[in-house]
């Protein structure tokens, strides 16, 4: 509940409890004059003089975040202990906002006369004076109505007070970790913060690779709230589980017209040697070894005539890696002398079925680099394949080859362009931690 403050010129205050909060003032003159009174016009105005208590910037139209708005009348030959009252009714549905009363003095029951005024403020927490529409104020003397006026609560236009990204939002479900660079796993989400939302209202975002049209969403205001808020939209990518790597452009949609336009960046994810800690290992008795995989990747396993054949690869879909690794027995491996040739021979393999799928333009001229290097104890021989656009485009292949008690190890990983660096790292780890059975 709020309270009535009733104030007179020269007394204290005391406290009354009332729907919404009030001031009421009375300035003060001892006359002489008969029983009855006269009474003025009611007044609507924006504020009271402090001095005088007449109504200042006079009015009917007022916006909902007015501070407060004043009602008066000029009352003469009224007792002290002749009793007031004002009402403030919503004229639209009747709903009477606010009823203050009290008596002129208690303590002067000769006649007075001067401004009785009543002022309407916000309810705390409310931060609007009152909702839109139509109103009326009332004025009572000894419970017969005197003096009445109307005014007009307007109708307020939303304005954007806050638009951008995030990658969260927080227990309220508002933006959380505003950002315009986000990894490929986080949400993306863009908001727009409203002063007000006002019922039939449009807002919208589109979003774009280049300048292709990757989504757009709309947001239709379904009824009025007249404190701030926002409204989210999450960006998603329909064709692949996340957006690839690149740079992207965001529009902001007010009414149909674009209010802002922002660039957001998408990068891959790091590498983090935190993958390995689950220990998911792959054993295999008969070859005598076995070695860790990263957490979160599936492991395909299929025997075949020449050994063996393990396919690893990262179940979220987001990386783009596909590491695979032979144990080839003595008979089917190449001799060392023919490790390039082998792989060469994969990698038209691999370039037929890119054809076949038209999954990629291929470029004619692939890059190959040969590299001898070790894993522990053993010798590894690589051949990397590079077949990359200016657009960032393509893919990334590299072929290891280690020996072994008679088998040869060969592992194959291949990526886009956006995880040469991490399945690298991941083939690495995999190779230097490989053990075998004594």
């Amino acid at each position: 509940m709020r309270s009535l403050d009733f104030r007179l010129k020269g007394l204290s205050g005391i406290r009354i409890p009332a729907a919404l909060l009030f001031l009421s003032s009375l300035f003060i003159l001892l006359v002489s004059c008969s029983a009855g009174g006269t009474f003025g016009q009611l007044i609507i105005g924006g504020d009271i003089d402090p001095l005088t208590l007449e109504p200042v910037n006079i009015g009917s139209r007022y916006s909902i975040d007015s501070p407060q708005i004043a009602a008066a009348v000029k009352v003469s030959g009224v007792r002290g202990g002749d009793r007031w009252r004002f009402t403030w009714r919503n004229s639209d549905n009747g709903e009477v906002i606010a009823d203050s009363a009290g008596t002129y003095s208690m303590d002067n029951p000769a006649f007075v006369e001067g401004y009785i005024s009543n002022r309407l403020l916000p309810a705390e927490g409310s931060g609007i004076i009152a909702e839109p529409g139509e109103y009326t104020v009332s004025y009572y003397h000894n419970s017969e109505l005197k003096a009445e006026a109307g005014f007009t609560i307007m109708e307020p236009s939303a304005e954007i007070i806050e638009a951008g990204m995030s990658k969260d939002l927080d227990q309220d479900g508002k933006p959380y970790g505003k950002s315009r660079e986000f990894y490929q796993d986080d949400e993306i989400y863009a908001f727009i913060r409203l002063d007000h939302k006002i019922s039939g209202d449009r807002f919208g975002i589109k979003w774009y690779e280049d300048d292709i049209l990757l989504g757009d969403e709309e947001y239709t205001i379904s009824e009025n709230s007249y404190m701030p808020g926002y409204i989210l939209f999450q960006l998603v990518n329909e064709k692949q589980p996340a957006f690839p790597p690149g740079s992207y452009r965001l529009e902001i949609i007010s009414k149909d017209e674009i209010w802002q336009e922002y660039v957001f960046v998408v990068v891959p994810l790091e590498y983090d040697n935190g993958i390995f800690a689950g220990n998911q290992v792959y054993a295999d008795q008969d070859f005598g070894f076995q070695i860790a995989y990263p957490d979160g990747w599936s492991l395909e396993k299929e025997e075949i005539e020449a050994g063996l054949k393990a396919g690893f690869t990262p179940d979220d879909g987001i990386r783009q890696i596909i590491i695979n690794m032979w144990v080839l027995k003595e008979d089917f491996s190449p001799s060392p002398g023919e490790y390039s040739s082998f792989a060469d021979q994969r990698v038209e393999e691999l370039k037929q079925h890119l054809e076949e799928l038209k999954e990629q333009d291929l470029e004619d001229d692939i890059k190959k680099t040969e590299m001898d290097t070790d894993a522990g104890d053993m010798e590894l021989f690589e051949v990397r394949y590079d077949n990359l656009d200016e657009a960032g485009g393509g893919w990334s292949m590299t072929f290891s080859f280690m020996e072994k008690d008679s088998l040869l190890f060969l592992f194959m990983r291949l990526t886009d362009p956006a995880y040469i660096d991490y399945g690298e790292k991941v083939v690495d780890y995999m190779i230097r931690n490989i053990s075998f059975q004594e």
